[in-house]
């Protein structure tokens, strides 16, 4: 049985109509398509996938199992709250002062550690989320704090079964740049804001760090002629072995702004996402600290944006 109270916020992602509950189901109202209860604070309403989400979905999926294995994303955890909540925290709320009234919502949320850090201020935090064993992880930590204003969801966030106008505070932490088609996943952040709300996400920078380094790991700049040429590099001739967080594009800032302009938003921020930086990748100490010095202070090799649209 799911908690009453979610169901509010609940629709079906095929036609947006609400949601009842039938036994082990939620059943759309209009089309009459089912969907899983997990428990009372976590259900699974995912419709069909494109190829992109399915790489990302295994990709994620594959590193959540291990961490769910060798307990590691419990130290995980601890090393976020230590190293990035504060920072993180001090931007968002910089832009939405974040209060007991309240609905947040984590996308790409994974065990959403910012979410559990943040329960306590508001009347909900959502995650949604497309792994399962990620959502796992965070069920199991969110009723170790006895935390209950929570809902999770394994869904699409291309599609999102969230109502519309019922969110106050969306947050993504690299997340929209894993689909090809980021115009939709921001078209439904759009969507599911309440007038007023806003959306912050992390993303990519489109510089010389995401043509050099952060190939490593399979990016995919978003820019005509770079965008194919990577993606044949990587997918068709690597055969995605590099591609460790599934698919992942970096942005210019500009097109960015369009994105967020073009679905409606009318207030749009973008600039450096100032977090600490750690470069694990690199082999040495020395040239570890060189990189990041340059990271920071070089918007040619800042790692990563932040971008905030209020609606």
């Amino acid at each position: 049985m799911i908690n009453q109270e979610l169901l509010q916020y609940l629709c079906c992602p095929r036609c947006k109509s609400a949601l009842t509950e039938q036994d082990i189901f939620l059943v759309c109202e209009k089309c009459g398509q089912k969907y899983e209860i997990i428990d009372e604070n976590i259900v699974k309403i995912i419709p069909n996938l494109t190829q992109d989400l399915e790489l990302s979905i295994q990709k994620w999926d594959e590193f959540y199992q291990k961490q769910l294995r060798d307990k590691s994303c419990f130290k995980e955890r601890e090393d976020y709250l230590d190293n990035f909540f504060e920072d993180e925290y001090r931007q968002i709320n910089e832009y939405k002062k974040i209060n007991n009234d309240l609905v947040f919502l984590e996308v790409g949320c994974g065990p959403m550690i910012f979410g559990q850090k943040i329960a306590n201020q508001c009347r909900l935090v959502i995650g949604i989320d497309f792994s399962p064993t990620a959502l796992k992880i965070a069920k199991r930590m969110l009723e170790a704090k006895g935390i209950k204003n929570y809902l999770l969801i394994q869904g699409d966030i291309l599609n999102m079964p969230i109502k519309t106008n019922t969110v106050d505070l969306i947050y993504g932490g690299g997340v929209i740049e894993h689909f090809k088609n980021t115009q939709t996943c921001i078209n439904e952040l759009y969507r599911v804001l309440k007038e007023d709300g806003v959306s912050f996400n992390t993303v990519p920078y489109l510089n010389l760090g995401s043509l050099t380094y952060r190939q490593i790991w399979g990016n995919i700049p978003n820019f005509p002629v770079l965008k194919q040429l990577a993606e044949f590099i990587h997918i068709k001739l690597l055969k995605k072995r590099h591609m460790i967080f599934g698919y992942e594009l970096s942005f210019l800032g500009s097109t960015l702004k369009k994105m967020h302009r073009k679905v409606g938003f009318k207030e749009i921020y973008v600039d450096k996402f100032k977090v600490k930086l750690s470069f694990d990748f690199i082999p040495t100490e020395f040239l570890k600290k060189i990189c990041i010095k340059i990271a920071n202070n070089s918007r040619l090799f800042w790692p990563m944006i932040k971008v905030i649209a209020k609606k």
